[in-house]
């Protein structure tokens, strides 16, 4: 099965990183597309990301409170082929 890495998006203008507040899937948690993956927080706002995809979650980036930077990978999701 392929895997989907889904990189935090550039968020905010001239914003280099973001904090996860909050996860709301899991490793091995079953997801559909645009389905609420995390918060994300930067010093200008708190964005709720949403999975452009469906399939399963195989990892994600780190715990609440972790800062990662924009354009890493936040989650990695197996994506099904019909």
């Amino acid at each position: 099965m392929p895997i989907f890495t889904f990189n935090l998006p550039d968020i905010g203008e001239g914003i280099a990183e973001a904090e996860i507040v909050a996860w709301h899937v899991k490793v091995g948690d079953k997801i559909s597309e645009d389905q609420p993956l995390a918060d994300m927080m930067t010093d200008k706002a708190t964005v709720e990301m949403e999975s452009p995809v469906a399939g399963i979650v195989t990892k994600v980036a780190g715990e609440a409170g972790d800062v990662i930077a924009i354009g890493s990978m936040l989650v990695e999701i197996e994506t099904a082929t019909d």
